[in-house]
């Protein structure tokens, strides 16, 4: 065989050098994370400058140690599983894997690894998302949306408790049974010397926890643990982590046992002056994000205010008042977070809320009515929680696969909220926004009198919005087009009079859509 000309090896050495600056180039400059194994041994060959920035080690403290050796990649055992995988099927994905800083701080990444040839050699390629930001908001969504539950189970407690004990048990219970926490207990500060604490309500996993160690408010010794400290001083207090945290020594050993992982106590005060503090057990790590508790601060004076009821009708009726002003700010919190998650749709759950609003004044419903309907429209995408985010950013058009998953998300959305104890048929209006008159919608197929009103004006309002403003995929189609569209399914698939209605106030009003 000849060898090849000299101008010739020189173009073959000048385009391997031009490939390997242009990979170095990629490689050093890639928005995620990039980690290069030896398929055979496990041991890191490389390393991005994005990926050290997101775990906080060197590269000279990851190259030629293997994955599971790197405190980052805290799961050992689901390291190696995944290391057995890649070997057989070449490809794995995690949508949500925790990893752990250097410095201790946890974050939620996306993990997709593939194995390929380089010159005669199978390598791993990691790439790393960090997708912390997004993980937080749906974990802040999901307490968001227990806490709601919670509100309004409260509200059926009250209503049928007929003494102070009752209703705390029924806190306790409707805590563990519907805020999914392990284990409730209602603490009432003792005023005698010893400053004790007596539990005087209880539901969950107890198994002997509170006969385990001396709870008290002193200043001293266990009264420095979270339920002592939030009765001295009328504030939250929460364990992040009783495996670490030195304030919860005396029971660490009982708490852990019995599964729980982190803690939060919310104080309270009764009508008569006494402190008392209500006391949640989570199975999981980190579990108290900033919406929850700031709700549950909300529920406790729900508590007060609840056994303060209990003396009269008149204050059973504010009580109420109350509660209902709690859960519409709970709805707004989870019509912010949903906004924060998806980016691209930011705005537009209000938006269709105020269009549908105005239709349903426009129709002269009655006050309650728009205002249900208002509500319902706020939250009316809540069930897009359980569709992946690289679905609903995906910057051009579905495939029918994952167009069939977003419509899970009318369902999703009516299961989140159908226990909840409204006074309008939210999860309903919810639930058949995506319906049409003529049978063609989803996800029931339903059709002109099985559908409510307030759904039939949620369909108009929500297809005039999308159409009329950007998608990822597209850009806006114009007021002109949307009205269009509803006009074209005028009496089939959109209600007639609710069409009308939507036509008069933009030709004959000039509304216009805005936040």
């Amino acid at each position: 065989m000849s060898e090849l000309p000299c101008d010739s090896r020189a173009i073959i050495d000048r385009s391997l050098r031009f490939s390997e600056t242009r990979y170095r180039r990629l490689f050093e400059s890639a928005q995620d994370g990039i980690l290069i194994l030896n398929a055979e041994t496990s041991e890191i060959e490389d390393a991005n400058p994005f990926l050290i920035n997101i775990i906080g080690y060197s590269h000279e403290e990851l190259v030629g140690r293997t994955l599971w050796d790197i405190g980052a990649f805290r799961d050992t055992k689901l390291n190696k599983e995944a290391f057995i995988e890649l070997q057989t099927n070449r490809y794995i994905r995690y949508s949500d894997l925790p990893l752990e800083r250097k410095d201790g701080q946890l974050i939620f990444v996306e993990f997709i690894s593939n194995v390929y040839d380089c010159d005669g050699v199978d390598v791993i390629q990691c790439n790393i998302r960090d997708n912390s930001k997004r993980h937080f908001l749906e974990v802040d969504l999901l307490a968001t949306t227990r806490t709601l539950k919670f509100l309004s189970q409260s509200n059926v407690a009250l209503l049928r408790s007929t003494t102070e004990t009752i209703l705390l048990d029924e806190y306790c219970r409707i805590a563990v049974e519907t805020g999914g926490y392990l284990m409730a207990w209602v603490g009432l500060a003792d005023s005698g010397p010893e400053s004790r604490i007596q539990p005087i309500a209880r539901y969950g996993r107890d198994d002997g926890y509170l006969a385990s160690g001396q709870f008290t408010w002193a200043d001293t010794g266990p009264g420095d643990g979270p339920t002592g400290r939030a009765i001295r001083t009328g504030e939250v207090q929460f364990c992040a982590d009783i495996d670490t945290d030195p304030t919860m020594l005396p029971w660490r050993t009982a708490a852990l046992q019995r599964g729980y992982r982190s803690s939060i106590a919310v104080p309270f005060r009764l009508p008569n002056g006494t402190v008392a503090c209500l006391n949640l057990y989570s199975a999981s790590r980190d579990a108290w994000s900033a919406p929850e508790r700031q709700l549950l601060q909300e529920v406790a004076a729900d508590i007060s205010f609840g056994i303060k009821t209990l003396r009269t009708e008149i204050e059973k009726v504010q009580y109420q008042l109350h509660l209902r002003d709690s859960l519409e700010q709970t709805i707004q919190v989870i019509a912010d977070t949903i906004d924060q998650r998806d980016p691209y749709t930011a705005g537009h759950q209000r938006r269709v809320a105020n269009l549908s609003s105005a239709i349903a004044l426009e129709l002269g419903l009655a006050p309650g009515v728009i205002h249900g309907l208002h509500l319902a429209a706020t939250i009316h995408d809540l069930g897009k929680i359980g569709i992946p985010s690289e679905i609903l950013v995906k910057p051009r058009r579905l495939s029918d696969n994952e167009f069939n998953l977003i419509k899970e998300h009318v369902t999703i959305g009516f299961n989140i909220l159908k226990g909840i104890s409204f006074p309008w048929p939210i999860a309903k209006i919810i639930q058949q926004h995506h319906e049409r008159l003529d049978g063609s919608g989803y996800p029931l197929g339903l059709t002109r009198d099985a559908l409510l009103l307030e759904s039939r004006i949620l369909a108009v309002a929500d297809v005039v919005e999308a159409m009329a403003s950007p998608r990822p995929y597209r850009m806006a189609l114009g007021i002109e087009a949307a009205l269009s569209e509803i006009m074209a399914h005028r009496g089939t698939a959109f209600d007639a009079a609710v069409v009308d209605a939507c036509l008069r106030l933009f030709h004959e009003q000039g509304y216009t859509i805005e936040d």
